[in-house]
């Protein structure tokens, strides 16, 4: 039969479970039970390491973190401190049962750690690995991998620079991937990477520069919701209440045509106006805004893409840490100028994104924004419930 140990080790840090991932593997180890460590395995995204000139070239780069017959990964909690010329890459058990080339090696996990794993890799074993897999719920895909609201134990908790990762947490929980996380890693270098690339045009770090600026001054969204909520929002000041949907649509054709602006531009309103209703009543319906609410701007979505792009950005080593913790604690910042409340913050981001790509369906990206939104509220343990808005 296979060999899949785990055993305590003694390590010269103080060690402690990072994710539920490890905590789930001290559990098991402590109870000496390899079956239930290898289904908390087979359920995790583990991390290894390659050349990072080799993934830029790209294709296949062979991977640094083989020593003494075996193939070493990490879970994402053990993972190593950044390396010079070195990069992580994520996979799965799953991922590994299917490439596995030499059934001489064996799979070394988090080796020098009390959750350290030896397991054997012969056919049969990457079999075993294949089904076991199959029915975890973890060690996805990015695009497959379902949500969930994970914090790094280790990670920041309070303060600023918790805010500000607080206010990026509804894409990150989309994502799957925990929210105060940052280390070497968003996701994997090479899917970052891929990612800045693909849909940011971003591939140096000038380019990065002039996306994060952009996003912290609120210019990537289009430019018309947000002129339309500010009318709203000046009116709501002077008569204490929201306008009336006709007031509101009055106001804004006035105030363009203080401004010269075309009869198009008017129309653009308008129909921003109607798209702008419908998502405040759907929001009201399924408990994202309070009744008798409204949005006061749609800047939460690129405040809260700026927390993740910088995330992305130290990823993909565009931007040094120093420069990522300050625009994360900036946007966090920004958030609180403009909104009152995690809620406020979240029906804000809800609208940008939803405007931006929707396209008025009430599907996929709806679910996007109204699951992540509730995890966020009503987990008291996440960071909208722990932490307070006010700083």
């Amino acid at each position: 039969m296979s060999t899949s140990r785990a055993r305590a080790k003694t390590v010269t840090r103080s060690w402690q479970p990072v994710t539920e991932v490890e905590r789930e593997l001290m559990e098991a180890v402590g109870r000496g039970d390899n079956k239930e460590c290898l289904r908390v395995l087979a359920g995790a995204d583990l991390v290894g390491y390659v050349a990072k000139d080799q993934v830029d070239a790209g294709g296949d780069a062979p991977w640094r973190s083989i020593s003494s017959g075996c193939l070493i990964v990490r879970t994402v909690g053990e993972r190593l401190p950044r390396r010079p010329g070195i990069v992580a890459v994520r996979t799965s058990l799953d991922t590994l049962a299917r490439s596995w080339a030499d059934p001489r090696l064996a799979l070394l996990v988090n080796p020098g750690t009390p959750v350290e794993m030896y397991l054997t890799a012969r056919p049969r074993d990457l079999m075993r690995w294949r089904r076991v897999s199959k029915k975890a719920a973890r060690g996805f895909p990015r695009n497959e991998r379902p949500m969930r609201l994970l914090t790094k134990a280790t990670g920041p908790l309070s303060g600023p620079l918790a805010h500000g990762l607080g206010c990026g947490a509804l894409l990150a929980v989309t994502n799957g991937v925990m929210w105060n996380d940052l280390d070497d890693v968003y996701d994997d270098y090479e899917q970052d990477s891929q990612l800045l690339h693909d849909l940011w045009g971003t591939t140096t770090a000038r380019d990065w520069e002039e996306q994060m600026d952009t996003l912290l001054a609120a210019e990537n969204s289009p430019a018309e919701p947000e002129f339309a909520l500010r009318v709203r929002q000046r009116l709501t000041r002077a008569w204490r209440v929201p306008p009336a949907h006709d007031d509101w649509r009055r106001a804004c054709t006035e105030a363009l045509d203080e401004l010269s602006a075309p009869p198009s531009a008017d129309a653009a309103i308008q129909r921003v106006i109607g798209r702008i209703l419908a998502y405040e009543a759907r929001f009201r319906a399924d408990g994202l805004l309070p009744p008798d609410t409204v949005i006061t701007s749609a800047v939460a979505y690129d405040y809260g893409r700026g927390v993740n792009f910088a995330r992305w950005g130290f990823s993909a080593r565009l931007c040094g840490a120093d420069v990522a913790r300050a625009a994360i604690v900036r946007a966090g910042a920004l958030s609180r100028e403009h909104y009152a409340s995690w809620a406020e913050f979240s029906a804000g981001y809800a609208l940008g994104r939803l405007l931006r790509f929707d396209g008025d369906e009430f599907g996929d990206w709806y679910a996007s924004v109204l699951k992540p939104h509730r995890m966020l509220m009503e987990d008291p343990a996440g960071p909208w419930r722990a932490l307070p808005w006010e700083a």
